[in-house]
């Protein structure tokens, strides 16, 4: 019986190389679970506003490709919203600082994207968004 190479005194291995692969394929699963459900919107609504009144509501996970609505804010501002199982976000404005494009994609609910100069808000609605305050 071959025996690897003797330990000294005191000296405590975590665990032997014979069980590096199986808490690998632990962790490699793990991390898996981990993106795959930090990733999807589940139960998220896409909610679109211009000038404080609601002018869609959508479902992402009901989405089965992306779909792209066009937008129409104060001033001339038009907007060009992509919806799809991802997520939400503004693919193009008018506006001349387009902030609101550089959001990129809001894939959780309580995140945002603000068109200010059209008066726009496209935001991501459901479980799992972020308390605005606690009070004990």
């Amino acid at each position: 019986m071959k025996r690897g190479p003797a330990l000294k005194l005191g000296e405590r291995r975590l665990f032997s190389a014979r069980e590096l692969p199986f808490f690998a394929g632990i962790l490699l699963a793990l991390g898996m679970i981990w993106l795959l459900l930090g990733r999807s919107p589940q139960g998220t609504q896409a909610v679109v506003e211009a000038e404080g009144q609601e002018v869609l509501r959508r479902e992402l996970t009901g989405l089965i490709e992306p779909e792209r609505i066009q937008i129409a804010g104060a001033e001339g501002v038009s907007l060009t919203v992509e919806l799809s199982p991802q997520g939400a976000r503004v693919l193009s404005a008018s506006c001349p600082d387009k902030i609101c494009q550089r959001a990129g994609l809001l894939t959780k609910a309580g995140e945002s994207a603000v068109c200010l100069p059209g008066r726009v808000v496209l935001r991501l609605e459901g479980p799992g968004a972020p308390a605005d305050a606690v009070t004990y």
